[in-house]
């Protein structure tokens, strides 16, 4: 089984392969299709995203992740770009220049989750707090299958705003939500929380 790092490796390496596929799009359009669906609806996903995830479990967390990529547009700073078919391998290769490098052990833990980008929104646009604290509140009580079809709405939202959620770090929170939900909710409350002044929250 993957440690830890090697699954965040792996999950750097998962989105940076998606962006790279998303750069043609055909295949953009086939991913952004998924999106919120099981991934027993996802056929056309699957020559794309099998051999990818192999080996680290979470496939729907994967699948939907990949939908997700699929809702940005491509553009010229998306330097670093997987091949096509990544290592099957879960850790790193120190001969691909192309594959990133495991991040920092504290480095990960200071990257944005969902519910500090959730946080940024609210304090870019104050007239929008309320409802940003509404969802990140709404989100922490929902199931798998209702969680996963909300997803694409609110992303669509932050993009709106030109806010990008880290993909990395939220793909890992979903893997963990099947298993964890409270835990991965809770992080996702007191990263926003922590962030938004008092002043624009519904107290």
């Amino acid at each position: 089984m993957p440690s830890r790092d090697e699954r965040r490796c792996h999950y750097d390496a998962f989105v940076a392969h998606v962006r790279g596929l998303c750069r043609t799009p055909r295949i953009r359009s086939r991913l952004e299709d998924g999106r919120g669906q099981p991934v027993t609806e996802c056929p056309r996903m699957d020559a794309y995203l099998v051999k990818p995830c192999q080996g680290f479990g979470a496939r729907r967390a994967h699948y939907t992740v990949a939908s997700l990529i699929a809702l940005e547009r491509p553009v010229p700073d998306w330097t670093q770009t997987a091949p096509a078919t990544p290592p099957a391998h879960p850790g790193p290769d120190p001969d691909d220049p192309l594959e990133p490098e495991p991040a920092p052990p504290d480095g990960w833990a200071r990257r944005p989750n969902l519910g500090r980008t959730l946080a940024d929104a609210a304090r870019a646009h104050p007239h929008t707090a309320a409802s940003w604290q509404r969802e990140v509140e709404v989100m922490g009580v929902l199931s798998t299958d209702l969680l996963y079809p909300r997803l694409p709405h609110t992303v669509r939202r932050l993009l709106h705003l030109g806010l990008a959620c880290d993909f990395a770090v939220l793909l890992e929170d979903l893997a963990q939500w099947d298993f964890d939900p409270l835990e991965v909710a809770g992080r996702w409350r007191h990263a926003f929380f922590l962030t938004v002044p008092d002043t624009l929250l519904e107290l």
